[in-house]
């Protein structure tokens, strides 16, 4: 029986390569960068938010 291109039902291999594509690890760096940015991003709508609901003087 020629298997070339045989799945499984759980996935298994297509063409003698996985179906899924290979994992890399988030670097060091890049993990702070995003971080970074995550906050940098954040902040603004935090900070605008509060600002927000202190001039609609419920606090």
């Amino acid at each position: 029986m020629n298997k070339k291109g045989y799945t499984t039902e759980s996935g298994g291999r297509q063409n003698g390569f996985a179906i899924e594509p290979e994992i890399n690890p988030i670097s060091e760096g890049e993990s702070k960068k995003s971080l970074f940015l995550f906050i940098g991003i954040l902040l603004p709508f935090l900070i605008g938010g509060f600002y927000y609901l202190r001039n609609l003087n419920i606090f």
